[in-house]
């Protein structure tokens, strides 16, 4: 009985540590076919809401370049509209338009569409010496999207959680969702 106990508790330390869970889901020529299909340059439309509530702005129109990364053109005056204080609205409005990228971590391969998620660098905007404030936004690294290299569209969600004005993180600052939807060229 010892001796089957044992075989039992062998074989399933085998089994438990053969699960490694660092493992990359994909190979590295996996996720480089999945990079080469999406390429491209996506024109459509992007959307601003609350992360949970009321639309801000329907449907701008708006880029997103594809390579071994995403990079989309982010409008921060729709960002503004959700800030009750004039002055950092209006240090948004002035920026306009930065260029936000992301790297890609992939979850789902199959034969047409890719789903994945997105994790977008920080974005600061420089100020000071007799300019305004630098403004830094922050966001979130569990937003993402799918691909479909077939019909050459893609899908995908930002969303800044954090406004920093200064040195000073912006409090009232509720988290917005950037929703993109377009098509390749």
């Amino acid at each position: 009985m010892k001796q089957i106990v044992t075989i039992i508790l062998f074989i399933a330390l085998v089994f438990v540590s053969s699960c490694n869970k660092d493992e990359p889901k994909f190979s590295s020529s996996e996720i480089q076919r999945a990079l080469f299909e999406m390429k491209g340059t996506y024109h459509g439309e992007m959307s601003v809401s609350y992360y949970h509530g009321e639309t801000i702005s329907d449907g701008n129109e708006c880029k997103a370049v594809s390579k071994d990364s995403l990079t989309v053109n982010m409008d921060l005056s729709l960002m503004a509209l959700s800030i009750p204080d004039e002055r950092i609205a209006s240090r948004l409005r002035d920026i306009g338009i930065v260029q936000v990228k992301a790297a890609y971590e992939f979850y789902q391969m199959d034969e047409q569409i890719y789903n994945f998620v997105l994790h977008p660098k920080d974005v600061i905007c420089i100020g000071g010496y007799d300019a305004p404030e630098t403004v830094k936004i922050v966001f979130s690294q569990n937003f993402g999207g799918d691909a479909d290299y077939y019909h050459h569209d893609i899908i995908f969600n930002m969303s800044p959680t954090e406004l920093w004005v200064g040195d000073k993180k912006y409090e009232q600052f509720q988290q917005l969702v950037y929703h993109f939807r377009g098509i390749c060229e």
